[in-house]
């Protein structure tokens, strides 16, 4: 966790990226004039859980400083997915420091409404990423929801398993968290499996995200259904940690993994043979969508309420190279990776 302020500024203007101006519906001129630095706090889940968390805070910054941006940023994180009550003391932190807007990547959907309602009547405009629908809750709603569609990586997830399995055989599915996350990636999941009357679905257990516990529940399962087909792990880590539990037994070739999001450590693991599968989201876009909606709003602009990108299924045959670039085209180079 760090408590001081990274400072990104430029003052080189760049060409805007078409796809870009394609999801938000809006244009930018290449430079913001600000009397002094914005302050932002970007509040999420520990980097080490997902480097998407990671690529998210960077590419943030690569495309505020495209943009000519003078400002600061904060990073804050809690440790776990489940860590609710140190997420909504981070919230109260910063909106003591009189930050001048937060991007907050909750725990849980429903787990962070208290954030909101405090952030709200603080009258700090907030920025939810990776969450895609507004809360019913009017003292609740943030300003704009930026994410990739849960359900429809879900449903493109289950397409391909029910491919790769040629419509038969049978599956576990390893839970994230309880909440909007993990069950739409299931639920999507699901509507599309169950469609074939000769898959066999477990549901196995919530594993909060955690990939020492996918790995330990997915020892489990292989324990006790010495026939599995298949392994679908609803985020990076639980897919990371069923393939590393399927690895070890030496059946990588045998038992398809799957995991949820195309992130640079599935990448790795699907290049190295011990993953499967896994729907990519160009996570630079989730950051684009929060930068260009935070730039629109300083600018006295209304920005859109929910912004969405497209998905690109990805597994160890494909030639994903193109696409892993686009996805990472900001914060690689922040992160060298």
């Amino acid at each position: 966790m760090s408590n001081k302020f990274s400072i990104g500024k430029s003052s080189v203007a760049i060409t805007m990226i078409a796809v870009t101006a394609l999801f938000l519906g809006l244009t930018f001129s290449p430079k913001v004039v600000k009397a002094e630095p914005m302050k932002i706090a970007y509040l999420s889940p520990s980097f080490d859980i997902s480097d998407a968390w990671e690529r998210v805070f960077w590419a943030i910054q690569g495309r505020l400083d495209e943009l000519g941006v003078d400002y600061e940023i904060q990073s804050l994180a809690v440790s776990s997915h489940v860590d609710h009550a140190g997420q909504l003391a981070q919230v109260e932190s910063v909106i003591a420091k009189g930050v001048d807007y937060v991007f907050l990547g909750p725990t849980e959907y429903e787990a962070c409404i208290p954030a909101l309602r405090k952030l709200k009547k603080a009258g700090i405009p907030t920025i939810v990423f990776n969450y895609l629908d507004p809360h019913e809750d009017e003292q609740a709603r943030a300003m704009t929801y930026v994410a990739f569609s849960h359900l429809l990586g879900g449903k493109i997830s289950g397409s391909w398993a029910s491919m790769h399995l040629g419509g038969k055989g049978k599956i576990a599915i390893l839970q994230g968290a309880p909440g909007v996350a993990s069950d739409r990636r299931m639920e999507g999941f699901l509507s599309v499996v169950e469609q074939y009357p000769d898959i066999e679905v477990i549901i196995g257990p919530h594993t909060d995200f955690d990939r020492s516990k996918a790995y330990e529940a997915a020892q489990n399962l292989l324990a006790a259904h010495d026939d599995l087909d298949l392994i679908y792990g609803v985020s990076t880590t639980i897919g990371l940690g069923a393939g590393q539990a399927v690895r070890q037994i030496g059946k990588s070739d045998e038992i398809a993994t799957m995991g949820f999001g195309g992130t640079g450590d599935e990448i790795i693991a699907m290049k190295e043979g011990w993953l499967t599968a896994s729907v990519l989201r160009p996570i630079d876009d989730s950051a684009v969508g929060v930068a260009d909606a935070f730039v629109a709003h300083s600018k006295g602009e209304t920005p859109p309420q929910s912004w969405s990108g497209p998905f690109k299924m990805i597994d160890k045959w494909s030639d994903a190279e193109d696409i892993v670039e686009y996805a990472n085209r900001y914060s690689k180079p922040k992160m060298g990776r």
